[in-house]
């Protein structure tokens, strides 16, 4: 048989595919499979949204059914533009500063392309989102990771990536509102990125996936390019996917430098078109509207945070609760040294599953992950699961780190 490409043997298997083999395998009713492990949300977008689909699906149907231009939709980047002019107060050109994206996942992955040769070095603050490791995997980068501690409330401290691996950084990764951690970040944070941006000659990427998911008032959520001098020397992401339950539209944006815009459109013109006009001009309108269409998801997030909190609390397991996102972060039991064992035995005697840390960096093996992705009958339910199964938590004391 014919030997695959490194790129594709270095990858490994991506976590939540492992995820998904292990949930068929299991013989169990899928009423007593409790899927906490991808951060897919369980509920559908709000009504007005599929109108609006169904409105620009009907109209101009022969239109639709064309190849959208690679850099996408005028109006959907117009909308992106506007909406980044209210939101934040930053002045961005539709044409040449915007780019849509078939989801943020997309852009990263294409990002990397763009930039990355084999043995580049990109820096990567974890635990993050699993697709920055699988996406420079796949171009062979050279990973240096940026831990994250909880005594630093999980904010990079940039003294611990040593210089010699910023002189040669090309990327800098960094997720505020964190997945999978719920921490957020200031503009401080992104002023010391830049500052090093400018002085080693790298490219920031901020995702800002979770900005509209804030879980408590005051909670920050500010963007990258409200500082001066950003559009020069960075990037940002956000996605339809999270904030308004529209993760299978696969709806996305990346805002920024003009020529890494310019290069993502090259390879994009190499690899596929833009998302499905119709889709675009959906998420023009709810960015256009007047309407947060995101609340009803920062409400029912607060809800099962707080449920979540208090009911493995209960049972003795004590949790952190995040600031935003839809995720909580948390060390296993004390008994465990490696949370991909405990996932499998929490999976067998419970039927819960949840995402082990060590998907989200190499620090984070005795770390997982919930994803707050059923509804409040459903998690009444699990813990009274858990409950009966007799699982032992015997958590303890951990130091923070």
């Amino acid at each position: 048989m014919i030997t695959p490409a490194n790129r594709i043997v270095s990858s490994g298997h991506y976590i939540f595919e492992e995820i998904a083999q292990m949930k068929r395998k299991d013989p169990r009713p899928a009423e007593d499979i409790f899927d906490l492990g991808v951060g897919s949300p369980d509920q559908p977008p709000h009504g007005d949204i599929f109108e609006m689909l169904n409105k620009h699906v009907r109209a101009m149907q022969e239109h639709n059914s064309r190849y959208s231009p690679f850099d996408g939709a005028p109006e959907f980047r117009k909308a992106v533009a506007n909406w980044y002019q209210r939101r934040f107060g930053v002045t961005v050109n539709p044409n040449g500063e915007v780019l849509p994206l078939i989801g943020s996942k997309e852009g990263i992955a294409k990002l990397m392309l763009a930039y990355i040769n084999p043995g580049d070095t990109v820096v990567i603050a974890t635990p993050c989102y699993p697709a920055y490791l699988g996406a420079a995997k796949i171009v062979e980068a050279n990973v240096v990771e940026l831990p994250l501690h909880a005594e630093n409330n999980y904010l990079p401290d940039y003294d611990d990536v040593p210089q010699s691996a910023w002189d040669k950084a090309k990327l800098l990764f960094l997720n505020y509102p964190n997945n999978p951690i719920g921490a957020a970040a200031e503009l401080p944070v992104y002023q010391k990125a830049l500052e090093l941006a400018d002085k080693y000659d790298f490219i920031v990427v901020s995702d800002l996936a979770y900005s509209e998911l804030a879980l408590e008032p005051g909670t920050p959520t500010p963007s990258i390019m409200q500082l001066p001098g950003a559009k020069e020397l960075a990037v940002e992401f956000h996605s339809f996917s999270k904030s308004y339950n529209m993760a299978g539209w696969r709806l996305g944006w990346v805002v920024g430098n003009p020529q890494i815009i310019a290069d993502l459109v090259k390879i994009k013109a190499n690899m596929d078109f833009s998302q499905f006009l119709a889709i675009q001009r959906t998420g023009a309108d709810i960015l256009n509207s007047s309407t947060d269409y995101a609340e009803a998801q920062r409400k029912q997030y607060r809800r099962r945070r707080d449920l979540f909190i208090e009911g493995f609390g209960q049972l003795g397991w004590h949790l952190t609760p995040p600031r935003a996102a839809m995720y909580i972060w948390d060390r296993v039991p004390r008994r465990y040294a490696d949370a991909g064992v405990f996932a499998k035995e929490f999976f067998r005697d419970t039927g819960v599953i949840v995402s082990p840390g060590s998907a989200f960096g190499s620090h984070c093996k005795d770390f997982m992950r919930i994803s707050m992705v059923i509804d409040e009958d459903r998690i009444a339910r699990l813990l009274k699961k858990v409950r009966e199964s007799g699982f032992k938590f015997d958590q303890g004391a951990h130091t923070a780190r």
